[in-house]
């Protein structure tokens, strides 16, 4: 990183608010540890905005939420980057005290948010184990009913087929050569050995 880069970054967490900056440099630590973000200061900043919105939004919580969410929408995070702000976001609000106002219904709205979003992402977890499962199940099926599908094809195409199968199905066969008085690289003499035999 850059020396300007690293005094924006330290500029989120070197504030009056001490509150502030002991979740504001938690969150730069997890930032740096997971990766999930190739300019760290993007989420600091959302983090930041969350909270503006918030108090300035108290009154209307779901116009609040709304303007949060769209702030995600606009750095087009994906999924887990939108949890990852969330959760800060939330963890700072439920252990925070706001003079301008009570935000405990954001506080709600934001905690289901968190929850849509975790449903969200388990869903798309599963598609990937359950196509790899569908192919599975699919080839046992192709499988099984390979005596018929070969029955049914024209000679030539089976016999082309057939060459196509063997190098999956059958090992690979290499030559071997023995000359007669000739020592293999291990040292043994094979015709010392033939001369011994009674």
């Amino acid at each position: 990183m850059k020396t300007k880069e690293i005094e924006s970054i330290e500029s989120y967490f070197k504030t009056e608010n001490e509150h502030w900056n002991g979740y504001a440099f938690s969150m730069v630590c997890e930032v740096l540890q997971q990766g999930l973000f190739d300019n760290p200061e993007q989420p600091l900043e959302l983090f930041s905005k969350a909270v503006d919105i918030f108090t300035d939004h108290f009154e209307t919580p779901l116009k609040a939420i709304q303007l949060f969410l769209q702030e995600l929408e606009r750095e087009k995070l994906n999924d887990m980057q939108k949890l990852f702000v969330s959760q800060w976001v939330y963890k700072y609000v439920k252990d925070s005290e706001f003079e301008k106002g009570d935000i405990s219904e954001i506080r709600k709205l934001l905690k289901s948010q968190i929850e849509n979003l975790k449903e969200v992402i388990e869903k798309k977890k599963p598609v990937q184990k359950g196509i790899r499962e569908i192919l599975k199940d699919l080839m046992q099926k192709e499988i099984e009913r390979f005596p018929e599908t070969i029955k049914e094809m024209p000679p030539a195409q089976r016999v082309n087929f057939l060459i196509k199968l063997m190098p999956y199905v059958l090992p690979k066969t290499e030559s071997v050569s023995c000359e007669k008085d000739k020592s293999s690289a291990s040292g043994f003499n094979f015709s010392e050995f033939l001369g011994n035999l009674p």
